[in-house]
């Protein structure tokens, strides 16, 4: 995927990167133009917008871009929650927000100009960040719960109706595993037929809207499922994931929420033996 921000990268700039490039991505490609060339380039490039006024990945009160990517990709890892302070006051007048705010900006401030370009300045800062969240996980207590995934190809139907019937399912058996729905070429919003069928069986749905899949969403799952979707790019080491087959939700809700329910009462009984 292609992102496009500004040019001559500080602080936020490069650290967005570095979070793109270690939690969400697998194969980033980062684009530096004129403050005034960004939406244009965004436009033409189908690339994404990050750390410019009026766009969602920005600044948004006293939160700096950071923060919303870790908002927008439920980037839930207690390090990075550690760490976003820390670039919010390097990145904001609030250099006191943290001990390390400071420390820094300072340094960005001599990357920034010790670097040729902006690709030059993210290979020397990466290292830092790196350091940083090394130092945030000594400290940042340990993620909480297992977790399973579900995958689906626009990650508007399929994934959703699985990840929501499975909290409704894992709470009833008092089974203290989170689910979260996401999908690789992810839509603008849930298909109707989704909503309007959960909303029938009286549940709300799992995530207002879809999202993209990232390295973080599989790296954290204890079980992955795919409906027919490829995680390949975005698989590390062994992981293993489970393929199911059901009905599309286009098709009819009642049958494809039946079958997705029986493989999760299954799914289920394996985590409560797990």
């Amino acid at each position: 995927m292609k992102w496009v921000t500004r040019e001559k990268a500080r602080v936020d700039r490069i650290a967005c990167p570095w979070l793109i490039a270690r939690f969400i991505d697998p194969a980033p490609e980062f684009l530096f133009v004129p403050d005034r060339e960004v939406l244009a380039v965004a436009k033409r490039e189908s690339a994404v917008a990050y750390d410019v006024p009026n766009v969602e990945l920005g600044h948004h009160g006293p939160r700096c871009s950071f923060d919303a990517f870790v908002e927008r990709y439920e980037l839930d890892d207690p390090a990075l929650a550690a760490l976003a302070p820390i670039v919010r006051g390097a990145d904001t007048d609030a250099r006191g927000l943290t001990p390390e705010s400071a420390g820094l900006y300072a340094a960005a401030s001599g990357f920034r100009v010790i670097a040729r370009d902006d690709h030059d300045n993210m290979r020397l800062q990466f290292p830092l960040y790196d350091a940083l969240y090394a130092h945030c996980r000594e400290t940042a207590p340990a993620a909480a719960g297992r977790r399973v995934l579900f995958a689906c190809l626009h990650g508007a139907a399929k994934s959703v109706v699985a990840a929501t019937h499975f909290r409704r399912l894992a709470g009833g058996r008092g089974l203290a595993v989170t689910a979260t729905a996401v999908g690789t070429e992810p839509e603008a919003e849930l298909t109707p037929g989704t909503a309007k069928g959960l909303a029938a069986d009286g549940l709300a749905p799992s995530i207002a809207r879809p999202r993209p899949v990232t390295l973080h969403d599989v790296a954290s799952a204890d079980h992955i499922v795919s409906f027919g979707c490829d995680l390949g790019p975005w698989l590390r080491g062994a992981q293993k994931v489970e393929r199911w087959d059901v009905p599309a939700i286009s098709d009819g809700y009642g049958a494809a929420r039946d079958a997705i329910v029986a493989r999760l009462e299954d799914l289920c009984v394996r985590l409560s033996s797990a």
